[in-house]
C-alpha cells in the first residue's frame, strides 16, 4: 500500500494530482482546507491524503508503459472512469496472451513411429555404445602391454656336480636392476640437479607490491596504498604517480617525504572548487532520495541569513512526502523567511514578482533515482525557466559507493547541475570518492556537510579541505600533539 499527500489550491486541482500519480482507483483517506496557509502570498489551499494497493499501481504503469507520447497525453486527461475501463482492457489481454495453450505436439500422427520400432532401435543404439567402449578398452590395453618391459629369460640351472667331486659355491650375485629402478634412478638424479639449481638463484618469497599492476615503483607503493585507502579509485592513483615517476629523478622518489609532497601538490592543482558559491538569486538542490538535500539547504539557508546577514526565501517542490512541506515549513518559520510551494513551472513567474528585494531563492527538490522518463520529465517541469538562470547543485553523500556515485552522476547530467555538494563528511572514512566524481566529471564542488549542527556543520568546499580528507593530515597532527 503507497500513502501520499497532495496540496492545490482547489480540489478539483488536488483530484487531478491523485489520479494522475496514483490512478483511477486510488482511496481518498482524508481531506482538509488549509484557510490559515503560511504560504508566500498568504493563499488557502486544500490537502488530501490517499491511497492505493502496489498492484493496482503496477497496473497503471503497465497500461501507461504500452502507449505512445501522444496517447498517454490523452489519457491523462480522460475521466476516472475511463483510465479505469482502458487499464481494465489492456491487463486483461495481456493476460490473456501469457495463458494461451501451447500446442500439444507438432508432428503428425502418420510420422510418429511404432513403439516396438522405437524400442527396437533404442536397443540397437545401446548396442553399438557398448561395442565401441569395448574396443576402446581392447585397444587401450593392448598399447599398455606394449610399453611394458619386456620379462629377462630364466637363467639355466647351474649343472649338478660329479658324484665324489667337491665344488666350492661362488658367491652370490647381485639382482639386476629392473628398468623401473632405473627409471626411478634417472628421475631422481633430475630432481637433484632442479635442487642444485634452485639454490644458486637467489632467493624472494614476496609478491607483487601494491601498484605494481600499473607499472608503479616499490618506492611509491606505500602511497599508492594510502590513495586507495582513502577510496581514489587504483586508476586515478595511478595516474597521478605515474606523472611523479616521469617528473621527479630517481633518488628523490626513493624520499618518501619528497615523493608524498609531489603528490599532494598534484592533487591540489587538480580540484575544481566554485569560486562564487552563492552567486545567483536561484538555487536548485537536487540529488537522489537520502543523499541530504534539504539538510544542505538549511544549513546553507541559515549561514546566509546568520553570517552574511543576506535575504532569502525557501521555496519546496516535493508535495509527494509526506510532511516534507510541513517540515520545510517550519523551518522558514524559524529563520523568518518566505516560504512557498512550487507545483508546476508556472508558479515561478507569479512567485518572483514578490521576490524583487530578495537576494537569493533556496529550492528544495524530491528524491528520484531518473531510472525512468516520466521521473526526468516530472523534475524538469518543476525547473525554474531559463531565463531565471538557477545554480542546480548536485547533492551526494560522501557514504555512496564509487560505482553508484558515477550512475548518479550520468543520469543527473540531463539536469544541468553545475557543482556538487557532498553531505556526511563526519559518517565516512574514504573520502577520495569526492575526489573521483570531481575528476570523472570535469565537474567543481560547492560545499560539505559535516554533520546535523545548523548551521555549524556546514563549509563551503576549499582545496585544502578536500586534501585534508584524502591525506588525514589533521588527524596525524593531533597524534603527534598528543604523544608530545
Amino acid at each position: 500500500m503507497q500513502v501520499k499527500k497532495f496540496e492545490a489550491r482547489t480540489m478539483k486541482e488536488a483530484l487531478e494530482m491523485v489520479k494522475s500519480q496514483l490512478g483511477p482507483d486510488a482511496i481518498i483517506l482524508s481531506a482538509r482546507d488549509n484557510n490559515k496557509s503560511f504560504g508566500l502570498v498568504g493563499e488557502g489551499s486544500v490537502e488530501i491524503t490517499a491511497a492505493v494497493s502496489e498492484e493496482t499501481l503496477q497496473k497503471k504503469k503497465f497500461a501507461e508503459s504500452r502507449l505512445r507520447e501522444q496517447d498517454r497525453e490523452r489519457f491523462q486527461a480522460s475521466t476516472a472512469r475511463q483510465q479505469k475501463e482502458l487499464i481494465h482492457k489492456m491487463v486483461e489481454k495481456h493476460v490473456q496472451k501469457s495463458q494461451a495453450p501451447a500446442p500439444i505436439t507438432q508432428r503428425r500422427y502418420i510420422d510418429i513411429e511404432d513403439e516396438n520400432e522405437y524400442a527396437r532401435q533404442q536397443k540397437m543404439s545401446e548396442e553399438r555404445v557398448k561395442n565401441a567402449a569395448q574396443r576402446a578398452l581392447h585397444a587401450f590395453q593392448e598399447q599398455e602391454q606394449n610399453f611394458q618391459p619386456k620379462k629377462s629369460a630364466p637363467a639355466p640351472a647351474p649343472a649338478q656336480p660329479a658324484p665324489g667331486v667337491s665344488v666350492k659355491s661362488a658367491p652370490a650375485r647381485p639382482a639386476a636392476d629392473t628398468a623401473e629402478i632405473l627409471a626411478l634412478k634417472n628421475e631422481i638424479a633430475s630432481l637433484k640437479q632442479v635442487i642444485t639449481h634452485f639454490q644458486q638463484m637467489p632467493q624472494t618469497f614476496v609478491g607483487g607490491h601494491p601498484g605494481a599492476d600499473y607499472g608503479i615503483s616499490y618506492d611509491l607503493s606505500s602511497i599508492f596504498e594510502k590513495l586507495t585507502r582513502s577510496g581514489m579509485a587504483p586508476e586515478i592513483a595511478a595516474d597521478i604517480l605515474t606523472q611523479a615517476q616521469e617528473t621527479l629523478p630517481p633518488l628523490k622518489l626513493k624520499n618518501k617525504a619528497l615523493a608524498e609532497a609531489f603528490v599532494a601538490r598534484h592533487v591540489l592543482d587538480a580540484i575544481k572548487i566554485s569560486q562564487n558559491p552563492t552567486a545567483g538569486k536561484i538555487h536548485c538542490f537536487v540529488g537522489p532520495a537520502g543523499a541530504g538535500k534539504t539538510s544542505a539547504l538549511i544549513k546553507m539557508a541559515s549561514h546566509m541569513v546568520v553570517r552574511e546577514r543576506k535575504k532569502v526565501a525557501i521555496f519546496t517542490t516535493d508535495t509527494f512526502k509526506v510532511g516534507a512541506a510541513d517540515q520545510m515549513k517550519i523551518y522558514a518559520q524559524i529563520l523568518n523567511v518566505p516560504f512557498s510551494v512550487i507545483r508546476s513551472q508556472n508558479d515561478w513567474s507569479n512567485l518572483m514578482r514578490y521576490l524583487a528585494n530578495v537576494d537569493c531563492v533556496l529550492v528544495d527538490f524530491t528524491g528520484l533515482s531518473l531510472k525512468s522518463n516520466e521521473e526526468i520529465h516530472m523534475l524538469r517541469s518543476l525547473l525554474p525557466p531559463q531565463a531565471l538562470n538557477a545554480n542546480i547543485h548536485l547533492t551526494m553523500s560522501s557514504n555512496t559507493k564509487d560505482a553508484d556515485a558515477i550512475e548518479l552522476g550520468r543520469r543527473y547530467s540531463v539536469m544541468g547541475y553545475k557543482d556538487v555538494i557532498f553531505t556526511s563528511l563526519d559518517e565516512s572514512t574514504q573520502h577520495g570518492t569526492i575526489y573521483n566524481f570531481m575528476k570523472r566529471f570535469d565537474i567543481p564542488l560547492h560545499s560539505f556537510g559535516i554533520g546535523s549542527r545548523v548551521p555549524e556543520d556546514f563549509e563551503f568546499a576549499t582545496k585544502e579541505r578536500l586534501l585534508d580528507l584524502i591525506f588525514n593530515i589533521t588527524r596525524f597532527k593531533q597524534q603527534d600533539s598528543e604523544a608530545v
